[in-house]
């Protein structure tokens, strides 16, 4: 199998392996923009930090729902072993 080929990209000055029998990328180095001066850069850690903060909260909000689903899902389940004792719990294998 030959080697993959180094493209570089003239649009974006990416660093793209390709693979020579298929043509497809097998990988590609994005080069990053620098920062023009301080200010932009703090600006954009500051922006970042945002997304991040945001991010973090939704996750916060989805396990806090996701623990009450559970909650209730195991709530459900006691009340079906309660009511008939003598039935087997299902096999998780048994839906295949």
């Amino acid at each position: 199998m030959p080697e993959a080929l180094d493209v570089t990209c003239p649009c974006c000055e990416a660093l793209l392996k390709v693979d020579p029998e298929t043509g497809a990328v097998v990988w590609a180095d994005k080069k990053k923009a620098p920062a023009k001066d301080f200010d932009d850069l703090v600006n954009r850690v500051r922006s970042h930090k945002g997304v991040l903060d945001e991010k973090f909260a939704r996750s916060v909000e989805h396990t806090r729902h996701a623990s009450e689903i559970l909650e209730k899902k195991f709530e459900e389940a006691r009340k079906r072993a309660e009511a008939d004792p003598t039935s087997k719990p299902p096999h998780p294998f048994d839906n295949e």
